[in-house]
């Protein structure tokens, strides 16, 4: 009888787990909303600053982009994110989109809890596992630029 408790307990556990869970979405889904795409259209990115991004890129670098289509921020900001990461064909580079539903509750503070997401989008940088750095709704410079100083 214990184990059985135990059992559904842990299986409660996880389908709580995968129940919060963001749903990850490829990169071309991304641009499926023509808004979206004519952003991400409309995005130049300065060469230079591209070109230096390139160099420090290095080895084991992870993106965890978190998101909203219902989110104004996130329409501005993740399709260029996405050109930039395009355009720079970076090989030690991987790219995680995950969409996230507008908050349930008025008093839900976090979309993603154990990440502590508390506004969309937020961009989590990890270099070889460990979180270097975040941009968190709006860029403080810019997409490219924010980018290149986490990585700097």
């Amino acid at each position: 009888m214990k184990q059985t408790a135990i059992a559904v307990c842990g299986l409660l556990f996880l389908a709580a787990l995968l129940y919060s869970s963001p749903a990850a979405v490829p990169a071309a889904d991304v641009l499926k909303d023509p808004e979206w795409q004519q952003n991400y259209d409309a995005f130049d990115p300065n060469p230079a600053l591209l070109a230096a991004l390139r160099e420090k890129i290095g080895v084991d670098l992870q993106v965890d982009v978190y998101f909203g289509f219902w989110c104004g921020d996130s329409k501005a900001h993740v399709p260029p994110f996405l050109k930039i990461v395009d355009t720079l064909h970076a090989e030690g580079l991987t790219v995680n989109y995950f969409e996230l539903p507008r908050k349930e509750k008025p008093e839900q503070r976090f979309f993603v809890e154990e990440l502590k997401v508390e506004r969309v989008p937020t961009f989590i940088f990890y270099r070889a596992g460990t979180e270097i750095g975040r941009i968190v709704e709006n860029p403080t410079r810019g997409i490219l630029e924010d980018f290149l100083a986490i990585v700097f």
